[in-house]
């Protein structure tokens, strides 16, 4: 702003005993004082003296502070803070995305309520449903029996009682087992063995094998496929027959500080549990390499 501006803006929104305040302040800390206006011009005279006298290089003022942010005069929007602008809209736009957020949580909150709801619901039903049906079963016939009689007081009657109760439980369950409602019997279980005799030598089993992969990782980024199956040879030595060993270089987040390897081997069916323990033992791969059962990601048809 010009200093016409700032003199039109200051002589607007400023009193006169607010400017002529203002000339006393401003003359405590000069060394020489303001001149004093006269005249039908001395209230802008003076703002233009003080506008001068803040702008003067020479001249140290003390900083000053306005106490009340309400009396600023405003300015035009030509010269407005642009950062404090940013910033403020920075912090709407904060309040604005977390304000989503939490509108997107309250969402799915009540998609949560709604579903329990509804198998409150259903649960309600089907507990309904069942008591329906078992107030609809079929019902034992009542008879005496159903009253206690002590035996040492009427033993005779005591007798009646169990001989009727009995009479009609086994006469109920005849009827049930006539109309096809018998209790059902269980099924043998099937099981079945694999044979580990070697004196019988007539027959032949198939060699059927089985895969274990193995990923190995934190090696050396120059370290080549060969290496690796050379590494597994070693470790194997005569315990146990690999018919065969694949072997895949993966590619790494950072080829530029280590290698990956995906590791397959074809071992017979019934070494399998070793060949697990014995290429997941932490003592037979060499230190600072890293070993994991590797699972190939399953194939989705179509």
């Amino acid at each position: 702003m010009t200093v016409d501006d700032i003199a039109k803006v200051c002589s607007d929104f400023y009193r006169e005993d607010e400017v002529f305040a203002a000339k006393a302040i401003i003359d405590q800390v000069l060394s020489s004082r303001l001149p004093k206006r006269q005249g039908n011009n001395k209230f802008r005279a003076t703002i233009d003296d003080l506008i001068k006298t803040c702008l003067d290089p020479n001249i140290s003022l003390p900083i000053y502070y306005a106490v009340d942010l309400s009396r600023i005069p405003p300015v035009d929007t030509n010269h407005c803070d642009v950062s404090a602008i940013l910033a403020e809209l920075q912090y709407l736009r904060a309040e604005v995305r977390g304000a989503g957020k939490l509108a997107e949580e309250v969402a799915e909150l009540r998609r949560e309520i709604a579903n329990l709801q509804q198998m409150k619901v259903e649960v309600d039903r089907t507990r309904k449903e069942l008591n329906n049906y078992l107030a609809d079963s079929v019902n034992f016939p009542q008879s005496s029996s159903s009253a206690y009689v002590d035996p040492q007081v009427c033993p005779d009657e005591a007798k009646h009682v169990s001989d009727s109760h009995l009479k009609s439980f086994a006469h109920h369950a005849k009827g049930l087992k006539a109309t096809g409602m018998s209790q059902p019997q269980p099924k043998k279980k099937s099981f079945s063995v694999v044979g580990s005799s070697t004196s019988n030598k007539s027959v032949k089993s198939v060699d059927t094998t089985r895969v274990v992969n193995v990923f190995v990782s934190r090696l050396h980024p120059m370290t080549t496929i060969a290496e690796v199956k050379d590494c597994v040879n070693t470790i194997n030595g005569d315990s146990l027959r690999i018919n065969d060993i694949t072997c895949e270089k993966l590619k790494a987040r950072y080829e530029h500080l280590y290698a990956s390897f995906f590791v397959q081997l074809h071992v017979s069916a019934s070494d399998m549990s070793r060949a697990i323990e014995l290429f997941m033992s932490n003592e037979s791969w060499p230190g600072g390499v890293l070993v994991r059962r590797y699972f190939p990601p399953k194939q989705q048809n179509g």
